[in-house]
Protein backbone atom coordinates (compact mmCIF):
# COMPACT_ATOMS: atom_id res chain seq x y z
CA UNK A 1 0.00 0.00 0.00
CA UNK A 2 2.88 2.21 0.91
CA UNK A 3 4.27 1.96 -2.66
CA UNK A 4 1.05 2.89 -4.60
CA UNK A 5 0.76 5.62 -2.47
CA UNK A 6 4.47 6.55 -3.33
CA UNK A 7 3.76 5.86 -6.97
CA UNK A 8 0.47 7.91 -7.42
CA UNK A 9 2.42 11.59 -7.59
CA UNK A 10 4.66 10.13 -10.44
CA UNK A 11 1.61 8.65 -11.76
CA UNK A 12 -0.28 11.66 -11.85
CA UNK A 13 2.88 14.15 -12.93
CA UNK A 14 3.43 11.70 -16.31
CA UNK A 15 -0.32 11.70 -16.71
CA UNK A 16 -0.56 15.74 -17.34
CA UNK A 17 2.61 16.32 -19.06
CA UNK A 18 1.70 17.25 -22.67
CA UNK A 19 2.97 14.56 -25.18
CA UNK A 20 5.56 15.31 -27.07
CA UNK A 21 4.74 16.13 -30.58
CA UNK A 22 5.29 14.43 -33.92
CA UNK A 23 8.61 14.40 -35.96
CA UNK A 24 8.73 16.99 -38.59
CA UNK A 25 6.19 19.66 -36.24
CA UNK A 26 6.85 22.80 -35.75
CA UNK A 27 8.99 22.45 -32.73
CA UNK A 28 11.33 20.29 -34.23
CA UNK A 29 12.26 23.70 -36.57
CA UNK A 30 14.80 25.50 -34.81
CA UNK A 31 14.26 29.33 -34.21
CA UNK A 32 17.38 32.17 -34.75
CA UNK A 33 17.45 35.78 -34.85
CA UNK A 34 18.49 37.61 -37.83
CA UNK A 35 19.81 40.88 -37.68
CA UNK A 36 17.59 43.37 -39.49
CA UNK A 37 14.22 41.22 -38.51
CA UNK A 38 11.72 42.31 -36.55
CA UNK A 39 10.74 38.56 -35.68
CA UNK A 40 12.88 35.22 -34.88
CA UNK A 41 12.90 33.03 -38.01
CA UNK A 42 12.33 29.47 -38.34
CA UNK A 43 14.89 27.03 -40.20
CA UNK A 44 13.15 24.91 -42.48
CA UNK A 45 13.94 22.85 -44.78
CA UNK A 46 12.35 22.67 -47.99
CA UNK A 47 14.05 19.91 -50.76
CA UNK A 48 16.95 19.63 -48.86
CA UNK A 49 17.41 23.65 -48.52
CA UNK A 50 17.14 25.72 -45.73
CA UNK A 51 15.01 28.38 -45.68
CA UNK A 52 14.24 31.38 -43.06
CA UNK A 53 10.63 31.89 -42.55
CA UNK A 54 9.91 35.06 -40.52
CA UNK A 55 6.07 34.45 -39.09
CA UNK A 56 4.26 37.99 -38.21
CA UNK A 57 1.38 38.51 -35.55
CA UNK A 58 -0.25 40.61 -38.55
CA UNK A 59 -0.12 41.23 -42.32
CA UNK A 60 0.24 44.86 -41.94
CA UNK A 61 3.35 44.25 -39.64
CA UNK A 62 4.92 42.08 -42.17
CA UNK A 63 4.13 44.51 -45.16
CA UNK A 64 5.93 47.14 -42.46
CA UNK A 65 8.59 44.79 -42.88
CA UNK A 66 9.17 44.45 -46.45
CA UNK A 67 8.64 48.08 -47.10
CA UNK A 68 12.20 48.27 -45.38
CA UNK A 69 13.83 45.63 -47.34
CA UNK A 70 16.31 46.79 -49.89
CA UNK A 71 15.35 45.61 -54.03
CA UNK A 72 18.45 43.44 -53.64
CA UNK A 73 17.24 41.99 -50.24
CA UNK A 74 20.56 42.41 -48.69
CA UNK A 75 19.81 45.39 -46.23
CA UNK A 76 16.38 46.20 -44.05
CA UNK A 77 16.78 49.98 -44.23
CA UNK A 78 20.36 51.19 -43.27
CA UNK A 79 20.89 47.58 -42.04
CA UNK A 80 23.48 45.12 -44.14
CA UNK A 81 21.88 42.00 -43.73
CA UNK A 82 24.34 39.01 -43.21
CA UNK A 83 23.74 37.43 -46.08
CA UNK A 84 27.14 35.99 -47.98
CA UNK A 85 27.75 38.22 -50.81
CA UNK A 86 28.74 35.31 -52.79
CA UNK A 87 24.75 33.72 -52.59
CA UNK A 88 22.03 34.80 -54.34
CA UNK A 89 19.30 35.87 -52.09
CA UNK A 90 15.23 35.31 -52.81
CA UNK A 91 12.58 36.60 -50.79
CA UNK A 92 9.03 35.80 -51.11
CA UNK A 93 6.01 36.78 -48.84
CA UNK A 94 2.31 35.17 -48.34
CA UNK A 95 -0.12 36.66 -45.72
CA UNK A 96 1.84 37.03 -42.15
CA UNK A 97 5.34 35.75 -43.75
CA UNK A 98 8.69 36.54 -45.28
CA UNK A 99 10.76 33.13 -46.56
CA UNK A 100 14.56 33.63 -47.27
CA UNK A 101 16.12 31.10 -49.55
CA UNK A 102 19.97 31.88 -50.01
CA UNK A 103 20.41 29.87 -52.90
CA UNK A 104 19.29 29.37 -56.45
CA UNK A 105 17.94 25.39 -56.64
CA UNK A 106 15.39 25.99 -58.95
CA UNK A 107 13.04 23.28 -57.88
CA UNK A 108 13.50 25.29 -53.88
CA UNK A 109 12.60 28.07 -55.84
CA UNK A 110 9.56 26.84 -57.66
CA UNK A 111 8.39 25.51 -54.38
CA UNK A 112 8.32 28.45 -52.73
CA UNK A 113 6.46 30.45 -55.15
CA UNK A 114 3.95 27.42 -55.55
CA UNK A 115 3.07 27.95 -51.97
CA UNK A 116 3.39 32.04 -51.80
CA UNK A 117 3.38 33.30 -55.45
CA UNK A 118 6.31 35.37 -56.89
CA UNK A 119 9.39 36.49 -55.46
CA UNK A 120 9.02 40.19 -53.58
CA UNK A 121 13.17 41.38 -53.38
CA UNK A 122 16.21 39.67 -54.42
CA UNK A 123 18.46 38.93 -56.85
CA UNK A 124 17.13 37.82 -60.40
CA UNK A 125 15.48 34.21 -60.76
CA UNK A 126 18.04 31.48 -62.47
CA UNK A 127 17.32 30.67 -66.22
CA UNK A 128 14.46 27.98 -66.27
CA UNK A 129 12.93 28.42 -63.21
CA UNK A 130 8.61 28.37 -63.69
CA UNK A 131 6.89 31.23 -62.64
CA UNK A 132 3.09 30.05 -61.32
CA UNK A 133 0.72 31.74 -63.46
CA UNK A 134 -2.82 32.73 -62.02
CA UNK A 135 -4.97 30.17 -62.11
CA UNK A 136 -7.93 30.32 -65.62
CA UNK A 137 -10.38 30.99 -62.84
CA UNK A 138 -9.24 34.06 -60.60
CA UNK A 139 -8.00 35.39 -64.38
CA UNK A 140 -11.90 35.00 -65.51
CA UNK A 141 -13.20 36.53 -62.10
CA UNK A 142 -10.94 39.21 -62.83
CA UNK A 143 -11.79 40.15 -66.72
CA UNK A 144 -15.05 40.21 -65.84
CA UNK A 145 -14.96 43.08 -63.41
CA UNK A 146 -13.86 44.83 -65.76
CA UNK A 147 -16.44 44.09 -68.45
CA UNK A 148 -19.15 44.50 -65.47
Amino acid sequence: MRRILFLLPLLLIACSAKPEPLPGSEKDYPLVSIRGFAVEAKVLNVLTEDVFLFDYATEEETTAELAKLSDDGRFMGEMELPWPLEVPVHIFATGRQIAVYLGSTKEVMEALMGEGGGQIVGDPLPEGVKVPVPSASSSQEASSEDNG
